[in-house]
């Protein structure tokens, strides 16, 4: 799922833990699990508080591997898909987190909820960046999203790993650690593929069987290299 998308899915609000109603937090955690696909980001881990997602940053373990805290240099700005962070001064007490769709250095542009107390949602361009504290830059942007059926359409060329002749028999996924094995072809920039099984190695890479046979590298999660 895009940004894009989940701004219209989700265009009504979303109360993530069902608990105190539509809060500015529940839809960036629902934001981070559908989009970027880490669950509970920023639940519990002694969040009380929006503004604690940047002043407790250091101590949340399901953030901080995940994202890149930038404070607010008034000389820098957000891109669109992390998430900002506003600090307690602006309401007085909790702060306010959102999910940032566009920027310049003097404007900014969101999607939020409960911006009112209401559990309102909506998209909003600030004039200014009053009480930011900073933002969130998820360190896997291009981390694809991936489904059974889906066709995808390589960027770059990709080797594809099938038939291991010297054992005379078929890769199974435990085999793929890197591209150091024998490929069964190479293809090229352009090439569409139905996808059939989605694995995710322990390193973070994401490998992609096609649905007529064959294993695909489609994501390397230490470059943050997409292939599609």
């Amino acid at each position: 799922m895009t940004v894009d998308e989940f701004v219209k899915k989700y265009a009504g609000g979303v109360d993530y833990d069902g608990a105190y109603g539509k809060q500015c937090v529940d839809y960036v955690n629902e934001y981070a699990k559908a989009v970027l696909g880490i669950p509970d980001a920023f639940y519990a881990q002694g969040i009380q508080y929006a503004y604690q997602v940047y002043t407790n940053y250091e101590n949340l373990p399901r953030v901080k591997p995940h994202f890149t805290r930038v404070e607010n240099a008034k000389t820098n700005y957000p891109a669109k898909g992390d998430v900002v962070i506003w600090g307690k001064a602006r309401n007085g007490y909790a702060g306010h987190i959102a999910v940032v769709l566009g920027a310049t250095e003097h404007t900014l542009t969101v999607a939020e909820q409960n911006y009112d107390g209401k559990g309102s949602v909506r998209t909003y361009t600030y004039p200014n960046y009053n009480f930011v504290l900073g933002w969130l830059t998820p360190k896997h942007k291009h981390k694809p999203a991936l489904k059974v059926g889906q066709i995808i359409m390589l960027k770059t060329g990709a080797k594809l790993y099938r038939t291991n002749s010297s054992q005379g028999g078929v890769y199974t996924f435990k085999d793929f650690t890197n591209f150091s094995s024998s490929a069964e072809a190479v293809l090229k920039p352009g090439a569409r593929l139905v996808v059939g099984e989605i694995r995710q190695k322990a390193n973070g890479n994401i490998w992609v069987k096609t649905k007529y046979g064959g294993w695909i590298c489609v994501y390397d999660y230490k470059g943050d290299i997409s292939k599609i």
